[in-house]
């Protein structure tokens, strides 16, 4: 199985093409912005790389967030015109299960992830042996380090680039039932509609 990982949540721009045991190519820039004019690109220098084709691409693991609603939704975008015409599968996978699968491969450890998404916030997510405790959460600042604190965990990871190749490897064994790519907003988007109403948080 070849499998396509994505990330655009945050500074880095990550491509990333894995199979059951290797990783194939894997390109990450840090960027900062221009994330939507540069992935397509990324992906083509990574196909040519491992020598592959885009159908060669059995799966698509994306990185849902925390992020901004632009950045984050590049990915998710280009994941969905991709696979839509082969039906290729595509999954979402939190930056914050990233950082704590890298930290614990062997999933012995209590971990929580943070990202200070801003504004006097962090969200955070909490996992004990592999398995999530907490799902992804915003809080402001005080309140989040208090509640963290009585989890007593093992190893704290605080906003750490994304391993493109752990992503697509998290993706492996799920599917899109089990874990969607619905991004996970850092918060509600600013923008509104008429009459000042909040646009949904769906898909892209």
């Amino acid at each position: 199985m070849i499998i396509l990982g994505l990330d655009t949540t945050a500074k880095n721009c990550t491509v990333s093409l894995v199979d059951s045991a290797r990783v194939l190519a894997l390109q990450s820039e840090p960027i900062g912005r221009g994330h939507a004019e540069r992935l397509a690109p990324m992906v083509l220098e990574t196909l040519h790389i491992a020598g592959l084709s885009v159908f060669d691409i059995d799966k698509i693991t994306v990185c849902t967030g925390p992020g901004s609603f632009t950045g984050l939704r590049v990915a998710l975008a280009f994941a969905k015109g991709l696979a839509l015409p082969r039906k290729i599968p595509i999954i979402g996978v939190n930056a914050l299960t990233v950082w704590a699968a890298e930290m614990d491969p062997e999933q012995s450890l209590k971990i929580v992830s943070v990202s200070d998404v801003r504004r006097g916030q962090l969200c955070w997510s909490a996992f004990d042996k592999g398995r999530c405790i907490q799902p992804p959460i915003t809080q402001e600042i005080d309140r989040a380090r208090a509640e963290i604190a009585k989890l007593s965990a093992d190893k704290l990871i605080e906003d750490k680039p994304v391993n493109g190749a752990v992503l697509a490897w998290l993706g492996a064994g799920l599917t899109p039932d089990l874990a969607p790519a619905l991004p996970l907003y850092s918060r509600p988007p600013d923008a509104k509609l008429p009459g000042g109403v909040t646009p949904p948080q769906t898909d892209v």
